[in-house]
């Protein structure tokens, strides 16, 4: 079952150049600090598990379904039964007191009462996996919205680094024009290029603050309130093999339990009307009274099922658990199929990410450096320089951005599959 400034500036920067990168699990170190807005993976997840009011809603049905149960285990009360009057006799002319009195219990036929609290306990159990299917969902969300938020702060301090540069090019392009040496056109492009690189910084600081938003809201805080998360970006993310992926999802979603437990309790429902036309009887004693006689007697009452046999109930319900077998064998077939094509998309995520190698982003860096100094020293042109600044910037932005699709393609692989990479990852290794 959720933090939001992120990374320290030297971790992000350190990134944005292209240095080493740990996997995200780094985020699940340490927890969050007392008192403060710095939060891991781990406490944002158990904010998120504690305050999200869905969850509270989940849980309140299954305390009515428990309540259910208990009323299906409890006996019909007893009933009783009195007539007073008089009776009348006329030779002699007497009027004397008379009155009948009864009681009677309720007895169900044999099996309906088992039937009926087997149905009202399967409807707590499906309550109760589809509590734990919302909660692995959310956590899975947190996640997503986690490394969204470490990857759009690094798409800002990378934004923020562009602008810096292109400032102290302002400055040296308006020194060449004071010397002679460029046009003013050189001076007028290097304020167009501080004029583009604050509005990227400034949609890149939109985004930013959207994933803040998303992940306090999933938290259950207030949408602007300022967090900082801790932890790095990586591409450490491991792919069980797509068979052993499939089976471990079919086996572990919790929809897929959630819709059997529902299949099962339609069964039950079945079974539970069919009992229901054996009729229910009633027992008791009752005693006629008057001040000369008393007459006791037992008796047995049930009603005859001649014309209501519960053929409209009957064929509803077994349409009810047709319905819910299919369900289940439609959501398993989706499931192979929305897990199999998020296999492919973090495939493919992984790949695209592997060609960003520490190498060339540090070769990129230090053909930024050179050309920085060059043209400053007047022995680069100026669309050269451009171009140099370009190149840098546009692959260290695409490279985060591969970054993101790759967590939101692990998200979606975790979503369809029900469960994290790392759970199916240990059932997968785990002694039969």
């Amino acid at each position: 079952m959720k933090r939001w400034n992120f990374c320290s500036l030297p971790l992000v920067l350190a990134v944005a150049l292209g240095g080493a990168i740990a996997f995200p699990a780094k985020a699940q170190e340490t927890n969050a600090t007392p008192g403060t807005n710095v939060l891991t993976l781990d406490a944002a997840i158990r904010l998120a598990l504690d305050n999200n009011p869905d969850i509270r809603v989940l849980a309140a049905d299954i305390a009515s379904a428990r309540g259910e149960v208990t009323t299906a285990r409890t006996w019909q009360n007893p009933e009783i039964s009195v007539a007073p009057g008089f009776k009348t006799i006329r030779d002699p002319s007497v009027t004397e007191f008379h009155g009948d009195f009864g009681l009677e219990q309720t007895f169900e036929w044999p099996g309906k009462r088992a039937l009926r609290r087997a149905v009202a306990e399967k409807n707590v159990a499906v309550r109760q996996l589809a509590l734990a299917g919302f909660r692995s969902q959310l956590a899975i969300q947190v996640r997503r919205a986690y490394f969204t938020l470490l990857a759009t702060r690094g798409v800002v301090e990378l934004r923020e680094q562009k602008l810096t540069l292109v400032k102290s090019f302002v400055e040296a392009a308006q020194k060449k024009v004071e010397g002679g040496f460029a046009p003013e056109f050189e001076a007028t492009k290097a304020q167009v290029e501080v004029v583009g690189a604050q509005r990227v910084l400034r949609e890149a600081q939109a985004r930013h603050d959207a994933a803040r938003v998303a992940l306090n809201a999933l938290m259950g805080r207030k949408p602007t309130e300022t967090l900082i998360v801790t932890g790095a970006l990586g591409d450490g993310v491991a792919l069980p093999n797509q068979s052993t992926l499939l089976e471990q999802a079919l086996v572990q979603n919790p929809s897929v339990k959630v819709q059997e437990a529902e299949a099962e309790r339609t069964g039950l429902s079945l079974q539970s009307i069919r009992k229901s036309r054996l009729p229910d009887f009633k027992v008791g004693p009752s005693v006629e009274y008057t001040r000369e006689e008393q007459i006791v007697g037992f008796g047995l009452s049930l009603p005859l099922p001649l014309w209501d046999k519960k053929k409209g109930e009957i064929a509803t319900a077994t349409a009810a658990q047709e319905k819910a077998m299919a369900e289940l064998d439609k959501l398993r077939r989706e499931i192979l199929r929305d897990v199999t094509t998020a296999s492919q998309n973090l495939t493919a995520a992984k790949e695209s990410l592997a060609f960003y190698t520490p190498a060339l982003r540090d070769k990129l860096k230090a053909a930024l450096d050179a050309a920085a100094q060059n043209y400053a020293e007047g022995r680069m042109p100026l669309l050269l320089y451009l171009e140099s600044q370009r190149t840098y910037f546009d692959t260290q932005a695409d490279y985060f951005e591969t970054l993101q699709k790759l967590f939101e393609a692990q998200a979606e692989l975790e979503s369809a599959a029900g469960a994290s990479l790392d759970q199916l990852s240990k059932s997968r290794t785990e002694p039969k």
